[in-house]
């Protein structure tokens, strides 16, 4: 679970235990914020219930909109709600009980101007399976097996002749392309996971350079990729279309809580070998920078 724009312990609202309430930081105005949910794990929706502070005092959330989503950046509306001011449970149902891993309420109106509740409960569709994100091999685990077919399947895409079916459900941002945003899912559950920290702004870029245009056959080509101001960037990938018989393919993640990439560096370097004379001018496409927390962004 996430909360943006403001503080507050967000575990005391989904801890299971009304006793304890949460609260933004007392010291500043709130509204208008995001409060995200991480349901760690794919599920049919069916609806929340948000229950208040007791005396439904300062933070109690009156008015905002609900939305869902599969990977915390393409989010679609499931509606409004606008609550009494009052102890009573406030109940949200999902139309239509769509699929999603994250549940997103956005608050335009409350007490004071704060957030604050005892809980958050979302419910799932009585008798559905849920499921982990990034378990393409559907054994309930998140492990090295499940890295290495993301692995094996990297760059396949929609239209490819193994993509639809058993790949096509690990295309977990819903790119019709394998990336490193569906390898980051697994990875970063990996070897104890990530530890929790406030997330760095992730943003760069990537460039492909050679020291020359024009490559004889036979020749090697040594493709120089650099990243230029890179900041929060714990995993990239990119496509490099190519003639079969010279180019591939190649990327980059992090496996488990490592140092992110920073500044400016020289990242990697793909060899390669001219079959024939050839000019170089090949160009990355789908390039993807991901951050530790499954954000991403394009390059």
């Amino acid at each position: 679970t996430s909360i943006r724009n403001q503080g507050g312990s967000l575990r005391r609202l989904f801890d299971f235990e009304e006793g304890e309430l949460w609260h933004t930081s007392y010291d500043a105005s709130s509204v208008p914020f995001d409060l995200v949910a991480d349901l760690h794990a794919i599920c049919q929706l069916d609806k929340f219930q948000y229950v208040p502070r007791e005396n439904a005092g300062n933070g109690t959330l009156l008015k905002g909109t609900v939305s869902y989503s599969m990977d915390k950046q393409n989010w679609t509306e499931a509606g409004a709600f606008e609550w009494h001011r009052d102890a009573g449970v406030k109940v949200f149902t999902f139309s239509g009980q769509p699929t999603a891993r994250y549940v997103r309420l956005h608050v335009t109106e409350s007490v004071g101007n704060f957030g604050s509740g005892r809980e958050l409960y979302i419910f799932k569709v009585p008798d559905t399976e849920s499921y982990l994100p990034g378990d393409i091999n559907h054994d309930r685990l998140l492990d090295e097996n499940d890295l290495t077919s993301y692995t094996n399947y990297t760059g396949l895409r929609q239209g490819d002749a193994d993509f639809e079916g058993y790949i096509s459900n690990g295309d977990l941002n819903s790119n019709g392309l394998i990336d490193a945003y569906d390898i980051s899912v697994v990875a970063t559950a990996l070897d104890g996971g990530i530890a929790p920290q406030r997330p760095d702004t992730l943003q760069g870029t990537v460039t492909l350079s050679t020291v020359k245009k024009s490559y004889q056959a036979g020749e090697t080509i040594d493709i120089v990729v650099r990243g230029q101001g890179l900041n929060g960037v714990n995993a990239l990938s990119f496509a490099l279309p190519y003639d079969a018989t010279a180019y591939e393919f190649a990327g980059i993640v992090n496996i488990g809580d490592r140092e992110t990439l920073k500044g400016d560096a020289v990242l990697f370097t793909i060899h390669l070998k001219a079959k024939k004379d050839i000019r170089f001018d090949l160009k990355a496409q789908d390039g993807m920078l991901v951050s530790k927390q499954l954000e991403y962004v394009g390059f």
